[in-house]
């Protein structure tokens, strides 16, 4: 009787640990997520700029997994032609990993390299969607 106690509290438990750890659901629309990105996105340009890269990669994986996410949620939107997931693959991807591998050598020159070829697919996608916003290249010396 015991052991059945104990096995059904332990499933109990695991149940619990289970529904807990499911995540938090992104309640945020695009153009709000697109907001979050802006801040890693400007923040990522100044640390490229200062040669931090521990910041820098911390700010491109923040960004990175917020795109992630995005592909899952946004399969379709008014403003999308494709899939969110289309595009990341092929316009942001990219430039994400080569980023990525730069700082992991402190290589700043590529990483700023990649980094505005990101900045570059972002304006581009914006400019075919007819999206008012442009992406500031924040690696640039006398940019605020």
């Amino acid at each position: 009787m015991k052991a059945l106690l104990v096995m059904v509290f332990i499933v109990g438990i695991v149940f619990l640990f289970v529904q807990c750890s499911n995540g938090v659901e992104n309640k945020k629309d695009l153009d709000e997520n697109m907001l979050d990105l802006a801040m890693y996105c400007d923040n990522l340009g100044l640390y490229l700029r200062k040669q931090d890269a521990d910041y820098s990669l911390w700010l491109l994986e923040g960004m990175d997994s917020t795109l992630q996410i995005l592909t899952l949620k946004f399969t379709e939107h008014r403003k999308l032609l494709r899939p969110f997931k289309q595009s990341y693959n092929k316009e942001l991807a990219p430039p994400i990993n080569d980023i990525r591998k730069a700082l992991h050598k402190t290589d700043f020159p590529t990483a700023v390299e990649s980094y505005r070829l990101l900045i570059n697919n972002c304006n581009d996608c914006h400019v075919d969607l007819e999206i008012d916003k442009t992406v500031v290249d924040w690696s640039k010396e006398g940019v605020h």
